[in-house]
């Protein structure tokens, strides 16, 4: 018999419907629902700051590695070049980049952040991580590095299989 869970609907208005969890379900649905209840609850933190969320993984890209080209901020994303240029051009409106050719490379665009964007860094990565201290509640040091290490795995091994 199929073990249902029902998760507690938001009560103010604006916030996100929660899922019922089928506790029952593959593997791959509860990865699935447990990556949107990680999105969402770093999505309410972040529209609090006034930053869409579709920015977000573009920015923490950037604290990285700024400087790099349209094209490689789009792959180390892994997402297509139409929707890195749309997220570029509202950050660029937004003040946390700016677009630059350099002189020996006229052709491609890299992406640099502003003293602006920088700043985002300290204010939203303490965002992150209090959803990921949220998320792990009760859980220990050794269970969240086994099921780290777990997903790796997974991640490596559907990558793999993808490919042949």
């Amino acid at each position: 018999m199929a073990s249902t869970r029902r998760l507690r609907a938001g009560k103010r208005s604006g916030e996100f419907p929660r899922p019922v969890v089928d506790t029952s379900d593959r593997l791959a649905h509860l990865v699935k629902d447990a990556g949107k209840a990680l999105s969402r609850a770093l999505q309410v933190r972040l529209a609090e700051r006034s930053v869409a969320y579709g920015h977000w993984k573009f920015l923490r890209i950037l604290w990285k590695h700024d400087g790099i080209s349209q094209t490689e901020l789009s792959r180390l994303a892994g997402v297509m070049t139409p929707s890195t240029f749309a997220a570029v051009q509202s950050m660029e409106e937004l003040g946390y980049i700016v677009r630059k050719r350099k002189p020996e490379n006229r052709k491609t665009i890299y992406i640099w952040l502003t003293p602006a964007g920088k700043a985002l860094e300290a204010d939203l990565v303490p965002l992150a991580i209090d959803v990921n201290r949220v998320a792990t509640k009760g859980l220990s040091l050794r269970q969240i590095d086994e099921f780290r290490n777990t997903l790796i795995k997974i991640i490596d091994n559907l990558e793999r299989g993808a490919r042949g």
